[in-house]
């Protein structure tokens, strides 16, 4: 048995090994004597040949050891080169984000101070600008030409909003008010005309006027207020036609005020930012408007003839059925 390679087999048996090389000896039917001679002399030429080897392998590694011991004193050197390099970019590092820092800091500054210049110029453009027109407004109010004074009052709130500091800031929001309802009142009588007339167009160029004043609420108001002397007035008119019944004076009212309430909210979404609220304030001062004449008749009414208060009641009742009526159809008009 020449194969020793099993003798580098990490799970090597020797017990096994004899058994198998045994074995090939009784298969070949070898005089075991001579086979066992033959096989140590084998082993010990193979031990021979190890240790050769091993001899010659440590000869080799005793010759490479200076030069090994060489190449690790450059790659020890190389390494302290490279951390100092390392510590030397890291200070590099360290020096470059504390100059940033210090850049971005620089910066912010600049761009503070830049800003508070801005923001000062900015104040003094306007407080002239607010001294120029202030100059101005007067001259333009004599002109009456509504959009130019607009126009001049919207520059001086503009300017107003940057000078909330100035000390006399209440006394420039008292003069712009002023101004304000200075314009108002100049425009009231045309733009009631335009209201009585239902011109759409001319009450639009209003709305936009008033409402570049921030006035717009106001003008609704001056609208739901327009209206209400033709409410009174058309009202006392059904009174006048109306049968003495009451209940087809509460329907004849409410019929009215139905056709009202459809009319209204047509025509104010053409002109109003709100037209429901503007309809819904005409359609409640309606209300008030018959109730206060409603209930001044039926006192009238009770003073002059002898009225059971069984018949009070049933004309209460009958009254309120149709106003609970009526209720319901201005609610389905709402949504």
């Amino acid at each position: 048995m020449d194969d020793f390679s099993k003798f580098f087999d990490d799970e090597f048996n020797v017990i096994d090994w004899l058994n198998q090389a045994f074995r090939l000896q009784k298969e070949s039917n070898q005089n075991i004597d001579n086979y066992t001679g033959i096989l140590i002399t084998k082993l010990q030429m193979y031990i021979q040949e190890m240790n050769n080897t091993i001899e010659e392998t440590s000869q080799q590694a005793v010759q490479q050891f200076p030069r090994v011991l060489r190449e690790i004193d450059v790659l020890r050197h190389e390494a302290t080169l490279l951390q100092e390099q390392m510590r030397t970019v890291r200070g590099d590092i360290q020096k470059v984000n504390q100059d940033t820092a210090d850049g971005m800091r620089n910066l912010i500054q600049l761009d503070s101070v830049k800003n508070r210049i801005q923001s000062a110029t900015k104040a003094l453009q306007e407080a002239d600008n607010w001294v120029t027109l202030s100059a101005q407004i007067e001259d333009t109010f004599e002109s009456k030409d509504f959009t130019q004074i607009a126009t001049k009052l919207i520059a001086m709130q503009q300017s107003l909003k940057i000078l909330t500091d100035v000390p006399d800031y209440a006394d420039r929001v008292n003069q712009l008010e002023n101004l304000k309802n200075g314009l108002e009142a100049m425009m009231s009588p045309t733009v009631i005309a335009a209201f009585n007339t239902q011109d759409v167009d001319m009450a639009r160029s209003f709305a936009q006027v008033y409402q570049s004043i921030d006035r717009a609420d106001q003008l609704e108001d001056l609208y739901v207020t327009s209206v209400k002397s033709r409410l009174d007035t058309r009202i006392r008119e059904l009174f006048h036609n109306a049968t003495s019944e009451h209940q087809t004076i509460f329907v004849t009212i409410y019929d009215y005020l139905s056709n009202l309430w459809q009319d209204e909210i047509r025509w104010c979404t053409k002109v109003f930012n709100h037209p429901a609220r503007v309809t819904l304030s005409i359609v409640l001062n309606g209300l008030r408007i018959f109730h206060g004449k409603y209930k001044t008749q039926f006192h009238n009414e009770l003073q002059r003839q002898q009225i059971s208060a069984k018949k009070r009641l049933e004309i209460l009742l009958a009254c309120k059925q149709v106003s609970f009526e009526m209720k319901k159809i201005f609610l389905v008009s709402l949504v």
